[in-house]
């Protein structure tokens, strides 16, 4: 189901285990800690696993499944504790000694994008893509590598836009990761509805902006009514945000404060506060806090 986090979904094609392995201790191994992540998810399953990760040794054959699912696991509990820094310096030391997986890299290009390494992120997620990325783990590459490429985008004056080619290639991966999933998030229409106000294309981003709206009232993949409304509030601060750069400022206005009327919690009000106020009075990127860069949420199963 879309409930499932997209990371469950990798680590089921990335860690395939092979039967015919000895297992390192009776309760112990990359499989069984694989199987308590399938059940429970990586939010509830790293603190679980942790100790026994650390208690394994790690596979001395850098060229086999064995090796490639215990990087898996501990890098993907460092991303799960946003603990990007270790993840960087864990995931570039194993892979520069061990085979290049493109599972691996989508860690790597996670951590990179979390910590704002933009160009960085981007070779990384696109060396993933060209090493055969499954195909159900790249609609949310897609949308990272949209979002990345539209902070490239970006100058560090009045937050316009100056590089084209950046910015075409941001509307790219927004319509591959709309187009390569069967059920998109609605959060990927609200991407490239950015990337089209961005083109000076309000009418399309607001029709797109629509289109989230309407999907998430249906959409089956949140886990929680909470963050049905708390998108409901992005997707309507990003149509005021529209219809008011368009020139339709009082009805622009008016939706940004049904935004704020709708956000669930005091931090995202805060964060949408903020976006409605450099809407009106546009601050460059860099002066923007963390929490607005990401115009997509980096996995399904938030």
């Amino acid at each position: 189901m879309k409930a499932r986090s997209a990371l469950i979904s990798l680590l089921a094609v990335c860690t395939l285990m092979a039967t015919d392995h000895p297992a390192q201790a009776a309760d112990i191994t990359p499989k069984s800690l694989t199987d308590v992540v399938k059940r429970e998810g990586w939010a509830k399953a790293c603190p679980q696993i942790q100790p026994k990760l650390d208690a394994l040794q790690e596979p001395g054959d850098f060229s086999g499944n064995d090796w490639r699912d215990y990087v898996t696991l501990k890098g993907w509990c460092l991303v799960e504790t946003r603990r990007e820094a270790e993840a960087i310096d864990f995931l570039e030391n194993k892979l520069a000694v061990g085979r290049r997986a493109p599972c691996l890299l989508d860690i790597l290009g996670t951590s990179l994008f979390r910590s704002g390494l933009d160009a960085e992120a981007i070779a990384t997620f696109e060396e993933a893509l060209e090493n055969d990325l499954p195909a159900h783990d790249r609609p949310n590459v897609y949308s990272k590598l949209a979002t990345a490429y539209m902070r490239l985008a970006a100058t560090s004056s009045g937050g316009q836009m100056t590089d084209p080619n950046a910015l075409a290639q941001a509307e790219r991966y927004a319509r591959l990761a709309l187009e390569s999933d069967k059920e998109p998030v609605p959060a990927v229409y609200s991407q490239l509805a950015h990337v089209k106000m961005a083109q000076q294309k309000h009418d399309e981003a607001i029709e797109l902006l629509k289109v989230a709206l309407e999907k998430n009232a249906t959409y089956k993949g949140w886990p929680s009514p909470g963050l049905r409304k708390a998108m409901d509030a992005q997707f309507l601060m990003g149509l005021g945000q529209a219809h008011y750069l368009k020139g339709e400022r009082e009805r622009g206005l008016l939706l940004m404060d049904v935004a704020l009327d709708t956000a669930p919690t005091e931090p995202q009000k805060s964060v949408l506060n903020t976006i409605r106020d450099n809407t009106l009075k546009p601050r460059p990127l860099e002066q923007l806090p963390r929490p607005l860069r990401p115009l997509v949420p980096l996995d399904k199963g938030i």
